[in-house]
């Protein structure tokens, strides 16, 4: 039947060569084994099949033994082959026959593209929709170098603290604050030394809320960073004597000197340059470590600066310059200004280069809302100090942190603007919708709360009742009306509210008026028994109001901002995560303070939304 294949259909180099080998293997048997003499063999045989089978024709029987090894040999390749295929088939992933399908979204407002699972009929939607549409947060990430997606109902933290409050140590979570680095910080004044803020005015204002802020963050890190603030690098301290000389390069006629200053009682080093563009007098830094805060102390006796040299990373040099004038912050070219005030005698700077540069950088870059530009560029060098003038310096030291001196700053300007009424008014128009607005000199009962928490730490910092006495008179607005200048409300004519923004109609903040009780509690227990009876009634009327309103914030899947949709009758106007997570946060730290079960309740259901739960319906 081979042979006769082989006739009718066209041979593969397969069969040919199994052709071949058996018609050679053949001839080769037949010749050394097969051969049978002639003698032997019948001149007449009949046909016998037995013997056929017994003695079978050695060509016939050797060509069917090769086709059986082919045969064989080619049912096991093909074995293996399909072994293989299945093998493969078992590695790849399995198609899932997705489908083109046309979301409608609420009757046509909407149409996007979706996929559909033609096994299952199950719809699938693009995340970029749901996360917009259902404001919810996520993206794909790397986890264990597996692709997985993840999902969150909020994008803030809720601060639950697992200690008892203590009012020495640090304030809540302001730890975990740098607000000299947020956005809405213009820079740190030099003649202030504290914040100025360009929220509401990009040209920049002091905002007691903010100061306030930035003096409690300091004093909790510095609470916390106790044993681990690294140490102070001097560079100049004048003790050397006029060998201290050689370490300053100062060109004719350009001079420097070593001397002894009895006002400090110490000896300084004494400057003087012709001009105010020249290259001054130089003393080399040469740091590269991150130190960036930069202290001495300074005397001029006219027209001066103090500049320092700075590199980066993309090896840019920038020079920032401490002018003795009132200038905010300017820039030009790769040159930064700040003013630090004309103020006379001897007085201690003390400056963030770091900070200091990245707000010029902003300047210099442009102020973009996400200063891309700006936030991967690190200081690599401090190289040197210039000086122009004529003057004194002395302790010119770089160190890691200077906690007190930031906090003591904030809490000093506090009792240096404080003004007759016990406040701190607040320089800019806040418009609050259209048509309502408050005017330029307003205060807040925020920042009063936040101001009493800062100048009690202060009090207990440094035992001075200058700051006490500051924090008692803070409490005299809370008991004017907001329509009379101060920042109470009144709901229904029976619950006193202290306001964030006092307005009319009012509108009734919540986190503002839990920090104001705050500072109330604070107080309470800085002051003496016979000074702290009207911070403890304030508190305790505060206290009862907010637990009657407390739940009318409460959205059923988040939070109120305020209550406007009641008093003005407005749009409700809902707090951000980062705003309801403070809410919550806030409930925390109160149920630490009153037993009340409302606040640790209502706590729990509000962390509940942040996790996407939301109130029963009927």
């Amino acid at each position: 039947m081979r042979l006769a294949t082989a006739f009718f259909c066209r041979p593969t180099p397969k069969f040919i060569f199994a052709c071949v080998t058996s018609s050679l293997l053949t001839l080769l048997f037949a010749w050394y084994n097969c051969r049978i003499p002639r003698a032997a063999l019948p001149v007449l045989a009949q046909r016998d099949d037995n013997l056929d089978q017994l003695n079978p024709d050695p060509q016939i029987y050797c060509a069917d033994l090769v086709s059986k090894a082919l045969r064989e040999r080619e049912d096991q390749e093909y074995a293996e082959e399909k072994e293989r295929e299945q093998k493969l088939q078992a590695n790849c992933p399995k198609g899932i026959p997705f489908q083109p399908i046309d979301v409608i979204v609420n009757g046509g407002e909407t149409k996007v593209e979706g996929r559909l699972d033609s096994d299952s009929d199950e719809p699938y939607v693009p995340f970029s929709f749901v996360k917009n549409y259902f404001e919810i947060y996520g993206d794909v990430q790397k986890v264990d170098n597996k692709k997985v997606l993840e999902w969150r109902h909020s994008y803030s933290e809720i601060h639950e603290s697992k200690h008892k409050y203590d009012p020495k140590g640090p304030f809540l979570w302001f730890q975990s604050y740098h607000v000299e680095g947020r956005q809405r910080v213009l820079c740190i004044s030099g003649r202030e030394e504290v914040p100025v803020s360009s929220q509401w005015n990009p040209k920049g204002h002091f905002y007691p809320i903010q100061i306030a802020q930035y003096g409690l963050s300091h004093y909790s890190m510095f609470q916390v960073e106790r044993n681990s603030r690294g140490k102070v690098r001097v560079f100049e301290d004048g003790e050397a004597g006029p060998e201290s000389e050689q370490n300053w390069v100062a060109n004719s006629p350009n001079k420097v000197e070593n001397i002894y200053d009895k006002e400090r009682n110490s000896r300084v080093i004494k400057f003087f340059t012709s001009d105010l563009h020249g290259e001054g007098v130089v003393l080399h830094l040469d740091s590269s470590t991150k130190e960036y805060i930069l202290s001495f102390n300074l005397k001029l006796f006219g027209p001066g600066r103090v500049s320092v040299s700075i590199e980066t990373n993309n090896a840019v040099q920038h020079v920032i310059h401490y002018t003795n004038d009132n200038k905010l912050i300017d820039v030009e070219g790769n040159d930064i200004f700040l003013g630090l005030g004309s103020q006379e005698g001897w007085r201690k700077i003390t400056r963030n280069l770091d900070t200091d540069l990245r707000k010029g950088l902003r300047i210099i870059y442009g102020l973009s809302k996400k200063p891309k530009t700006t936030s991967k560029l690190i200081v690599t060098d401090i190289q040197s100090i210039i000086l122009h003038g004529s003057g004194m310096i002395d302790n010119i030291t770089l160190s890691r942190t200077a906690r007190v001196d930031f906090f003591m700053a904030a809490a000093d300007w506090l009792v240096r603007y404080q003004d007759d009424k016990g406040g701190w008014p607040i320089s800019v128009k806040r418009k609050i919708l259209d048509g309502l607005e408050i005017k330029p000199g307003w205060y807040s009962a925020m920042a009063q709360g936040q101001a009493m928490s800062l100048l009690t730490r202060a009090y207990y910092f440094t035992k001075n009742t200058t700051y006490l006495k500051a924090a008692l008179r803070a409490t005299s607005l809370y008991r004017v009306a907001s329509e009379n200048g101060g920042v109470r409300a009144t709901f229904m004519d029976k619950y006193h509210w202290y306001e964030e923004y006092p307005t009319t109609p009012s509108l009734y903040v919540l986190n503002g008026f839990i920090y104001s009780l705050i500072g109330l509690h604070d107080l309470t227990l800085a002051a003496p028994k016979d000074q702290l009876k009207d911070a403890l009634e304030l508190f305790n009327d505060g206290m009862k109001s907010l637990k009657k309103l407390l739940l009318m914030f409460d959205a059923g899947f988040g939070t109120f901002y305020d209550l406007r949709h009641v008093s003005f009758q407005a749009a409700p106007n809902l707090a951000r995560w980062d705003y309801h997570t403070l809410h919550v946060s806030l409930l925390h730290f109160l149920s630490g303070i009153d037993n009340d079960p409302l606040f640790k309740t209502t706590a729990v259901r509000w962390t509940g939304y942040t996790k996407g739960k939301r109130a029963k319906h009927n």
